[in-house]
């Protein structure tokens, strides 16, 4: 690849691409060695091994690329069982969907705005190059989950940094709603990625053929070389004589927030000025080696010098062309002319604690300190002034400019900045900015990542209820008034972030203390908006946490803050769930009646166990604990449809309290370990069955010892045949007239409606659906225990039948 050489299009800002689609990820790293070429090496390798997600279950994955000179290009692997005809896929219902999603520099959130479920990607993704994908410029993008997706990205595609990739098995409000069922179609999935880098540290780019000049290196301490006043310069510069008019790139590291970079051309040799329209083209990139199409600033140096204002803390890449304006006359003229040309770069920063324009403004350095709190780990507070130590805010006017600059904007105004730092690993947190005060607030908040916000760059802003910067979905407010401003950045990117308030400049010193301001890491938004509990969980390559809320019943979305169940919705779903369990009472009757007591204690404590359960589950009233109730729920259902089963046999009543002692350890088992999984059904049915069958299996082998005949007997083959099979049939129709065959059909259609609507729950319909099941599965029980016609065993029905083949047998040893 040549330097000049044109690449495959990917355009990224800051703000915004898909650098994402590199995130691709993983768990396991092993670095090893590449073979494809002497100057590429294998940096890292990841594995995510088969993973499972239900539905509206979600995982994050963390990835982090190394910086250009440890990085050339990432290849990306995602293989999974997902079936999904992309030809019809707007025939799917868009919240249920499979998708993934990436973002930089913090997990994301697909459901807390409509921009990512409206722009989801319906195509079908391109596997191979991505050169292909245009105009992706949200920061965020969504993409249906295919069964293979494959990625090669460059260092030329996507700039370095984290990454994270989320996997989602349907999304929006009701992701985080609590849910007692949750059936439907999961998938698994895998994921691998390999990060490939320069063996040689001056050679970057995707075939490690590029040589980068870091002007860093000179000053590796940062400091400046001249101060006038608050002002600081530091300067770079380099000579460039070129004959095959070849592009010189060159890397300048930016520690810290300044006001500039220049750069400007000087002395440029006599014989290319006078050349006609020859050019030295400079192209200017953040974070990522720039060429002639991707780029974030770009001029001709030698007629202006380039101005980059505010720019962002972090490594500033730059390449340098001279070139003809006229094809006809490059060609004529570039062998001939020998391009030499001295190159300055030059940092302007502020110091004494000063910043913006002149350097006239204040800014403060905020220091992170562990407050410890159940929701709030770091708080942000000046290192020195009004604070105390347990608060968590601070009062904002001693640290306001107190001089103004005539900018166009009004000379009355000026700017305080407030600098913080985020620590890696804490992608998943958010951070809140909250003012409150006891009159008008007159404040206009500016965030900015990496470099100082103005009134013309910035990532988040607030000015008033409609100047607000809404369309970003990382942003939320929460409670603003005129008196207050409350906000989170929701799963910031880790680094330098810096507050910029804009505010009338008090020249006679003259206002009181009136306004607070707090800045913290939080875990969860707005507490959760008091409708849900805060969740910590790791991502899956271990390297991050991340905290999402985990809502009631009622409530959904990322804060909980989504209605779902109107009061109206929440006391209908309650009189149904709870009533249905009235049904209860039909077998409770029937046992007692028969007083059979122990069932009946059963039958009761379930009904009553349930009703409470779901009275708690709606929101109306919890007379123990979620957890309890739901334990109790579910472990005495299970052993009342064991009870229903034994109770059908003919055991002894030892025989049957050794059997309910038994199911009862297995049913509670059951239930602490997974109550709601559906798999518990079929193992509780099987209980039940296994023991009615072991039951008469023991009556069949009693009756088989009846089968024996005196010694001596001389009965025929054929008629010790006859006498069995008689004996077998006496034993078949006692059975029959055991039961009412009648009530056992209706047993049977009954359990059939319970099992159609286990099966039919889902999150929208699951209280009608769950209601059916408690009338339908309760009436079953009573349909069974009334099919049993007699109670006594089934020996003494076939008494006189044993009686009389004796008789026979005895006569016929008689007449021989």
């Amino acid at each position: 690849m040549n330097c000049g050489e044109e690449y495959p299009i990917m355009g990224f800002s800051m703000n915004g691409f898909f650098f994402l689609l590199c995130l691709l990820a993983i768990s396991s790293s092993s670095p090893s060695f590449g073979d494809s070429s002497e100057q590429i090496v294998t940096n890292m390798s990841y594995v995510i091994s088969a993973r499972n997600l239900k539905p509206y279950h979600w995982r994050y994955i963390k990835v982090e690329l190394p910086p250009p000179s440890f990085y050339a290009s990432a290849s990306i692997e995602l293989s999974s069982n997902v079936k999904l005809n992309l030809e019809h896929i707007d025939k799917y219902p868009k919240m249920k969907l499979q998708i993934i999603c990436f973002h930089f520099g913090g997990p994301p959130l697909p459901d807390v705005s409509n921009t990512a479920i409206e722009d989801l990607v319906l195509n079908d993704l391109p596997s191979g190059s991505v050169g292909d994908i245009q105009n992706l410029q949200n920061e965020e993008q969504c993409y249906p989950l295919q069964e293979m997706m494959t990625f090669k990205l460059s260092s030329l595609q996507i700039t370095p940094g984290v990454y994270y990739i989320g996997l989602f098995n349907g999304f929006g409000p009701t992701r985080t709603q609590s849910k007692m069922i949750n059936r439907g179609s999961g998938y698994s999935f895998t994921a691998n990625i390999t990060v490939e880098g320069c063996l040689h540290p001056r050679m970057w780019g995707e075939y490690c053929n590029r040589a980068v000049d870091d002007l860093s290196m000179e000053q590796s301490d940062g400091r400046y070389n001249e101060t006038v006043e608050s002002i600081a310069y530091r300067n770079y510069s380099r000579t460039i004589c070129t004959q095959k008019f070849d592009v010189n790139a060159y890397a300048l590291t930016v520690m810290e927030a300044v006001e500039q970079v220049r750069i400007r051309v000087k002395n440029i040799s006599e014989a290319s000025r006078n050349s006609g329209e020859f050019s030295i083209m400079l192209y200017a990139r953040y974070n990522a080696l720039p060429d002639k199409i991707l780029y974030d600033y770009t001029t001709d140096i030698s007629e202006d010098p380039l101005v980059i204002q505010l720019p962002r803390a972090g490594v500033w890449y730059f390449a340098i062309e001279p070139v003809f304006k006229s094809y006809v006359q490059e060609g004529m003229q570039k062998g001939n002319i020998e391009p030499c040309y001295l190159v300055e770069w030059e940092v302007i920063a502020c110091t004494q604690e000063k910043a913006g324009s002149n350097c006239t403004w204040k800014q403060h350095v905020l220091q992170a300190i562990l407050y410890q709190n159940q929701n709030i780990p770091i708080v942000y507070l000046p290192d020195r002034g009004i604070v105390f130590s347990e608060s968590v805010d601070f009062y904002l006017e001693p640290y306001l400019s107190k001089s103004s600059y005539g900018n166009g904007h009004g000379s009355d105004y000026g700017w305080t900045y407030f600098l913080l730092y985020t620590e890696q690993g804490t992608e998943g947190y958010n951070t809140h900015i909250q003012l409150t005060s006891d009159r008008k607030l007159s404040y206009g908040l500016y965030i900015r990542f990496g470099g100082l916000p103005s009134l013309d760059m910035w990532d988040y802003s607030y000015l008033d209820q409609t100047s607000k910067s809404n369309n970003n979905s990382m942003f939320k407010l929460y409670d603003t008034s005129q008196e207050g401003i409350n906000l989170y950045i929701l799963y910031p990117t880790a680094g330098l972030w810096i507050i910029g308030l804009r505010h009338p400049v008090d020249l006679n010193n003259q206002s009181s203390p009136r306004t607070m301001m707090t800045i913290s890491t939080e875990y969860c938004p707005n507490q959760c908006s008091g409708h849900g509990t805060c969740v910590y969980r790791h991502d899956l390559s271990k390297s991050a946490d991340y905290s999402y809320c985990s809502c009631d019943r009622n409530h959904g979305g990322f804060d909980c803050s989504v209605t779902l169940l109107s009061k109206a919705e929440q006391r209908l779903q309650a009189i149904f769930l709870i009533a249905s369990n009235a049904a209860a009472l039909l077998p409770a009757f029937k046992v007692f009646q028969q007083k059979a007591f122990a069932e009946w204690v059963i039958f009761m404590s379930s009904g009553i166990s349930s009703a409470l359960y779901h009275a708690c589950d709606v929101g109306s009233w919890c007379a123990l604990s979620y957890s309890t109730l739901q334990f109790m729920d579910f472990w005495l259902s299970f052993l009342a449809v064991v009870s229903t089963f034994v109770y059908l046999t003919i055991f002894s009543e030892p025989a049957k309290r050794t059997i309910h002692t038994a199911a009862a350890i297995i049913t509670a088992l059951l239930a602490e370990r997974g109550a709601t999984r559906s798999s518990n059904i079929i193992i509780v049915l099987s209980i039940g069955a296994l023991a009615f069958l072991i039951g008469w299996l023991i009556q069949l082998c009693t009756r088989c010892k009846s089968f024996s005949f005196p010694v001596g007997s001389s009965l025929k083959i054929t008629e010790r045949w006859r006498s069995s099979k008689d004996q077998l049939l006496g034993l078949m129709m006692a059975i029959y007239r055991y039961f009412r065959w009648g009530y056992v059909l209706l047993g049977l259609i009954a359990m059939s409606m319970a099992a159609i609507s286990w099966t039919k729950e889902d999150g929208e319909t699951y209280w009608i659906w769950h209601s059916i099941w408690h009338i339908s599965i309760y009436t079953s029980a009573f349909f069974f225990i009334c099919s049993k016609a007699k109670t006594q065993n089934v020996d003494n029905q076939e008494a006189p039948a044993a009686a009389s083949y004796e008789l026979t047998q005895q006569e016929s040893f008689a007449s021989v």
